[in-house]
């Protein structure tokens, strides 16, 4: 799908609507549709994973709304809390800070001579494998039907043979 609108079109104009949510290890997406129009969702949303258009501008577009939802929740105190606890982590380890924002993963890169989109590609192909994926589908199909509705449609994300999560 040529059209970076088309899934969020797709979906409005069959009665629904999508989210995503990134946690410490992992990214979340969920979507719901009209019964009706649940293999068509399928198709769009599994070419996020097969050929994904990582255009520029979604890349500023995407930053620009982590940024926004840093802002809103810098002063959670659960945040707070948990940005305490990392004062007296290890430097060496990987995890430090449960989010990101446009100085982060934006300005301090280009500052270092990085781009922002072409890290973004980067991390997706090396990361985003059939390996580290899991995909539930909920509908009013019977299971078989389900299935093969699964394998038709992403059976052609990339297999490395490898995981990139370790430690599973």
């Amino acid at each position: 799908f040529p059209d970076e609108a088309e899934y969020k079109r797709f979906l409005k104009g069959h009665g629904g609507k999508c989210n995503a949510a990134t946690g410490d290890t992992m990214t979340c997406y969920v979507f719901d549709v009209a019964p009706d129009h649940l293999g068509g969702a399928l198709d769009r949303f599994s070419q996020f994973f097969i050929a994904p258009l990582f255009t520029p501008s979604a890349t500023e577009r995407e930053i620009n709304a982590v940024d926004s939802e840093h802002c809103m929740r810098i002063t959670n105190d659960g945040r707070r809390s948990y940005a305490t606890l990392l004062l007296d982590a290890n430097p060496d380890h990987p995890l430090h800070w449960g989010s990101g924002n446009a100085k982060s993963l934006r300005d301090e890169p280009r500052a270092r001579g990085a781009d922002p989109h072409k890290e973004v590609v980067r991390f997706f192909q090396e990361h985003y494998t059939a390996e580290d994926m899991t995909l539930a589908i909920v509908g009013r199909q019977s299971l078989p039907e389900l299935r093969e509705m699964a394998e038709r449609r992403f059976s052609k994300i990339r297999v490395t043979g490898r995981r990139a999560l370790r430690g599973d």
